[in-house]
């Protein structure tokens, strides 16, 4: 493998990570395996004669729903840190692709060789598992790569200056934040010009703000929907699913394939902008 391919398998990649759309692609995958082989009958399923045909052949929808099921939960749970969106890349995308396809396979595999043959064929059981790479994994791995060049050329150039409002059109001038916790009692009060971000940290939440020539950061439990809800600036936004960011701390935005970045000014923060809300950087100037 070249260098620039293991270059670009490291190139951040977009990770869609919602429980809704996980679950579509389980349910989904399994629905259109089961059908397929109930309806059109390939592979010679038609002349085979038993009553409970249909009932052996959902079974390969089924397996592949949990198989998916388990990958996209399971081992997301055993292994946190591997998921995580800031360190997602194109070759982690293209891993997990591969995973779903060689485990729905050689599950799927065994399952018919105990039902449809003889019993275990080591020979057949590698010869599809490499049919599977063929047929399905390479054509989702190009997919990945026109996806990546085509975010990355979304991304890479931001809003030209033409196109951004004046400053002033999202600056409001109230001059203090009030942050509740969940508790009703816990409060964390600061002024709108030292605040710069909070960042969701499981049941907790960081709010970072600038305190003299120092930063620092607190913790006040409470979600980041709720903590939103409290601050009422227009140019204090919700950016991402894990952010809430002052922009008029942005020096400048950059992006990549994962979408914009804010780099916030006399710092070394820098903020995602999930896709969702990529129509915030034309609020800046």
């Amino acid at each position: 493998m070249s260098l620039q391919m293991l270059k670009i398998l490291r190139q951040p990649y977009p990770h869609n990570d919602s429980t809704r759309r996980k679950l579509f692609l389980s349910f989904g995958a399994g629905i259109f395996i089961s059908s397929f082989l109930i309806f059109f009958e390939p592979f010679g399923i038609a002349n085979w004669q038993n009553p409970q045909k249909n009932l052996l052949l959902s079974g390969f929808g089924i397996i592949t729903t949990i198989t998916m099921l388990f990958i996209y939960f399971g081992i997301q749970r055993l292994f946190p840190k591997f998921f995580q969106e800031e360190q997602w890349t194109v070759g982690r995308e293209i891993f997990m692709v591969a995973l779903n396809f060689c485990s729905i396979t050689a599950i799927n595999i065994l399952y018919s060789q105990h039902y449809f043959s003889n019993g275990f064929n080591l020979l057949g059981f590698i010869s599809m598992i490499i049919y599977t790479f063929v047929l399905g994994v390479f054509p989702a791995t190009a997919i990945i790569l026109i996806n990546y060049i085509y975010y990355l050329k979304q991304y890479s150039k931001p809003p030209q200056p033409s196109h951004l409002p004046e400053k002033h059109a999202i600056h409001d001038e109230s001059d203090e934040i009030n942050l509740i916790a969940e508790n009703g009692k816990d409060k964390i009060q600061l002024n709108t010009d030292s605040f710069y971000y909070i960042e969701s940290s499981d049941n907790y939440s960081t709010v970072v703000f600038k305190q003299k020539d120092d930063f620092k950061k607190d913790l006040i439990r409470s979600s980041l929907t709720r903590l939103e809800s409290q601050t009422q600036q227009k140019q204090i936004v919700r950016c991402h699913r894990s952010f809430i960011v002052n922009l008029d701390k942005v020096e400048r935005v950059s992006g990549n394939a994962q979408g914009y970045k804010l780099h916030l000014t006399e710092s070394n923060f820098i903020i995602p902008v999930a896709r969702r809300y990529s129509q915030i950087v034309y609020e800046l100037k």
